[in-house]
């Protein structure tokens, strides 16, 4: 049931997601040592496969990490600059997703709490949320929890919604997120209290008449995020819309909607960041009590629940298999932060970003990985601050190969002409549904890292990093591409 949960939710809830995913920015270097050789080729017919892409002149300017190893034994198949440090972009994910399955494991839940203090005739006297961190809670659960309020007799909240986000502490923002300052879903903030991973989407709808202002409805439907509508109905069926999303005086999100849509045309829906977890959480609870009927007119705030209150509602997350599969096949980065920041919870302390780096690298390190020889700087790989070798990974998707939790760590993997961000990737005989790997795309940094059986029935683990693009890397996946090909096709 739990698996056929999961895949439900990528159906339904796939293009949400992958709205989330970092796929734009990143950072600089040096150029590629063209004369460069591969470190070791035990087998001279992917040698000859393969040197002949990475001396193209497609790679020039590129800096290039590559390798290739046979998972059960070992052996070493081509390598090349492996062990170069390099921005992975979102290959990091896979980190994140080891280190969270061994801490936590693939059955664990996250809970959120309702509580009030006194429930008395259909009223509560304040109504406390307090969460745990889940990273996929979406509206249909919060409306689920207003409608078992209702069933259960509450009528009114006679206080105020009090959001009890103590278990983190510190900054909302992942570490490396303020190295740009935009508005796109795949940059939101983090919290202990997170609804629909802290993103809202607007939704444009042309007006009637020609000249006249838009429609324009929010979904999760709620008060916090502020509109200023800006665009125009005209004729055709042209959606021309732009929604940016900027902080206003009291710390809260204005979406300022701009352009113009056809009076004839579909709906535009554009995905924005919001600025305050807490508040926005609270709105759209409200929003929800609203929609059922329970009565409130009091504030929403954050604050501590009551060390002993009375329990009105206790809602489970998902399984922690279907959370790290939503996140690395659709390179979720809400959900990377967001279960990185978790790891840093201890008893009767709360969750700060650098106790979360320190057991996040306490993990790794006691699987082998040498301290100082890598940078782990937040758990998604969005923007600079992470540095991990082609080798690092191979050893990585070896370990998880053998690990316990082995088959929830690979089939959390993307797979090659089938789903998540390699849906349209690979799709080719050799590949599709052979291939599963974790994709990466940053402005300069592509990375493919994963497993493929080879055409001689070897089950291989590589890694391909492309760092320094002179164009934008989505323009070298092909590239990227075909040196997954030629690996799938070895046949020694």
């Amino acid at each position: 049931m739990a698996l056929m949960s999961g895949l439900l939710c990528m159906g339904l809830w796939g293009t949400a997601i992958a709205q989330q995913t970092a796929e734009e920015e990143a950072s600089g270097g040096s150029d590629h040592d063209r004369g460069a050789r591969a470190e070791v080729s035990n087998h001279a017919e992917m040698e000859r496969a393969l040197e002949p892409i990475l001396s193209s002149q497609a790679l020039r300017g590129v800096t290039v990490g590559l390798h290739v190893e046979d998972v059960r034994s070992g052996e070493v198949l081509y390598s090349y600059n492996a062990d170069r440090l390099m921005n992975p972009a979102s290959n990091v994910k896979m980190m994140t997703a080891a280190v969270i399955l061994e801490k936590l494991g693939p059955s664990h839940t996250f809970r959120t709490e309702l509580s009030t203090g006194e429930f008395s005739e259909g009223r509560v006297e304040n109504l406390y949320v307090r969460g745990e961190g889940e990273a996929f809670l979406l509206f249909d659960d919060v409306l689920s929890w207003a409608g078992q309020l209702r069933l259960k007799g509450v009528e009114e909240i006679e206080g105020d919604l009090v959001i009890d986000d103590g278990i983190f502490a510190g900054e909302y923002l992942p570490p490396g997120f303020d190295m740009r300052d935009v508005g796109a879903a795949y940059r939101s903030p983090i919290g202990a209290v997170s609804v629909n991973f802290n993103a809202v989407t607007a939704i444009v709808e042309p007006a009637d008449e020609i000249g006249s202002a838009p429609k324009v409805r929010l979904h999760p439907p709620n008060t916090h995020v502020q509109v200023v509508n800006r665009a125009r109905t005209v004729g055709g069926r042209l959606g021309r819309v732009h929604v940016t999303a900027e902080v206003d005086d009291q710390g809260g999100t204005t979406l300022v909607v701009g352009g113009t849509i056809g009076v004839q045309a579909d709906p535009v829906s554009q995905r924005k960041r919001i600025e305050d977890p807490p508040a926005f959480a609270g709105s759209v609870i409200a929003e929800a009590l609203s929609l059922v009927g329970i009565e409130f007119e009091g504030v929403i705030r954050r604050g501590e629940a009551p060390e002993s209150p009375k329990v009105l509602l206790t809602h489970r997350s998902r399984p922690m298999m279907d959370v790290v599969s939503a996140m690395n096949k659709w390179s979720n980065n809400f959900m990377a932060e967001q279960l990185w920041r978790g790891l840093g919870v201890m008893e009767e302390e709360p969750s700060t970003w650098e106790a979360s780096r320190m057991e996040a690298k306490q993990v790794l390190e006691s699987k082998g990985w040498a301290n100082g020889s890598y940078r782990w700087f937040n758990g998604s790989g969005l923007y600079d601050g992470n540095e991990v070798s082609a080798r690092q990974f191979v050893e990585l998707l070896k370990t998880m190969y053998d690990h316990r939790y082995g088959p929830e760590f690979m089939s959390s993997l993307a797979i090659a002409g089938v789903d998540g961000t390699m849906a349209h990737r690979l799709g080719d005989d050799v590949t599709k549904g052979n291939l599963r790997a974790k994709t990466g795309t940053l402005r300069d940094v592509a990375a493919l890292s994963g497993y493929v059986r080879t055409k001689s029935g070897r089950l291989v683990a590589f890694s391909i990093l492309f760092n320094d693009t002179p164009r934008r890397a989505w323009n070298y996946r092909n590239v990227q591409d075909d040196l997954a090909r030629a690996i799938a096709e070895f046949e020694g």
